[in-house]
């Protein structure tokens, strides 16, 4: 029987799935269907495994032992399977499996083999947990790397000005100078303890360099952008697999460094910036007429308000931002779900295109519309449960900040009032196609799904208390 440690035995069947995509080309809606699936029951395999008791686990119908507590690596790297990291490699295991079902669904507009090589590589660096550096303080330079991998299945075949997709590098690109020199900071606290000055240098650097790789307004450009020219599954995957990571990267900077939870800084620069973000978002989506720029601004609200929740880094912020974006990654992918169908049966996303297209693609228009309605925690939505129950917490502390959310959230909604506008009334283009069954199939499940946890909030209470109990 063959022993792997879990990055090998990951990292293999990784390897495995992107052989039999390439192998299976001529029939590649089945093979992005069956790897999607695939990846998707890893993902629910893994985080069912009982993690605190390590030991040999068999691998069903293979003559496999997988070590859960080994690692693995070289070069001063080591990457392990921790209950720390494990919701971080769940969650990017099933964006991955749902990215590459949605590409299955229409033409994706971008080469799924490459979404695959950016996943295993965020998820290479959640499972790192040794390096020359510190992990955390590494974080920001192989974030850079990856979002510039990225860059390329989010526009391939795209013409326009090829300097807009390379905003999306900035945030870790500024990130890295600024916690290397917080690491050297460090390195010289033990040299002369008494100067409590070098530990505040140190503290305050690395809340910059955290702050720039959170990308809050004004480094939010690369956002709308990506949802305006990019294809949806692709913009949503670049965007959610970065912010995962980033969440992640935080929790653990506050976690490794009690100096940085100390410091009154980074709880100040998160919370200005956060409402900034959120204000931002809710402003620039009432006055934007382009679906796909607005669902990017209504993305944007949505993380303002979790990075003014992510100020607190106490214990009762930590399931409010765990919640937001675990509602974030459901709406988002829904909101992908039904654009994609509206972009490849308009064949663009501009106004005119789109004038009277619910009565064509009524599935699809409400998936759309209903995911992104999500982001601004509108009533009936899955984002409803956690605005409010951060509007509570918010009002509080300080009712202007509830006040303030509630605001940029009506903002965002009216820019939704004027789509469905345009996309129920008189349709100017009655040769426009009507939905394809595969199409409605993933947009009633995209609804479903939304109104399942509309209604019943309490079925993400599960995942979302071995999270807590994980970064705990």
């Amino acid at each position: 029987m063959i022993q792997l440690a879990f990055p090998s035995f990951l990292f293999s069947l990784l390897l495995l799935v992107a052989i039999a995509i390439y192998l299976l080309r001529r029939w590649e809606r089945w093979a992005f269907a069956l790897s999607g699936g695939f990846l998707n029951l890893l993902g629910v395999w893994l985080w069912r495994l009982p993690l605190d008791e390590p030991s040999l686990t068999r691998v069903a119908y293979l003559p496999i032992a997988l070590r859960l507590d080994a690692g693995g690596g070289g070069y001063g790297f080591r990457l392990q399977l921790t209950p720390s990291n494990e919701p971080v490699v769940v969650t990017l295991l099933l964006l991955l499996g749902t990215g590459m079902m949605l590409a299955a669904m229409a033409n994706p507009g971008f080469s799924p083999g490459l979404v695959l090589l950016v996943g295993t590589g965020y998820t290479g660096v959640a499972l790192m947990v040794a390096a020359p550096l510190p992990p955390v303080l590494l974080a920001p330079i192989f974030l850079a790397m990856l979002m510039t991998i990225s860059l390329f299945p989010a526009q391939i075949g795209r013409l326009g000005n090829v300097l807009d997709p390379l905003r999306a590098i900035l945030p870790p690109l500024l990130a890295v100078p600024f916690v290397l020199l917080a690491a050297w900071h460090m390195e010289q606290i033990p040299l002369n303890p008494q100067d409590t000055s070098v530990a505040a240098d140190a503290a305050d650097l690395l809340a910059v360099g955290l702050l720039l790789l959170l990308a809050p307004v004004p480094l939010h450009g690369a956002q709308p952008q990506l949802c305006e020219s990019s294809p949806p599954i692709a913009a949503a995957l670049t965007i959610l697999f970065y912010q995962t990571l980033v969440l992640y990267v935080v929790y653990l900077a506050a976690t490794t460094y009690p100096l940085l939870r100390d410091s009154s800084s980074i709880n100040l620069w998160l919370t200005s910036t956060g409402i900034i973000t959120l204000v931002w978002g809710g402003l620039a989506a009432a006055g934007t007429g382009h679906p796909g720029r607005l669902w990017g601004y209504a993305m944007l609200h949505d993380w303002g308000l979790i990075l003014l929740l992510l100020s607190a880094f106490d214990e009762r912020s930590r399931p409010l931002v765990i919640s937001l974006f675990a509602l974030r990654l459901v709406s988002t992918l829904a909101a992908a779900t039904g654009l994609t169908q509206l972009r490849q049966a308009t064949g663009d996303l501009n106004l005119e295109s789109l004038q009277g297209v619910g009565t064509r693609l009524p599935w699809s228009t409400i998936a759309f519309l209903l995911g992104s309605l999500g982001l601004a925690g509108f009533p009936l939505t899955a984002g409803f449960s956690g605005h409010w129950s951060a509007l509570q917490a918010l009002a509080e502390v300080d009712w202007r900040f509830a006040a303030i959310v509630l605001i940029s959230s009506g903002s965002v909604i009216f820019g939704f009032a004027r789509m469905v506008g345009i996309f129920f009334g008189g349709l100017d283009n009655h040769l426009l196609p009507k939905e394809r069954p595969v199409g409605v199939v993933f947009s009633v499940a995209a609804i479903l799904l939304i109104a399942s946890i509309a209604i019943a909030p309490q079925l993400l209470e599960g995942p979302i208390a071995k999270t807590l109990f994980a970064l705990d």
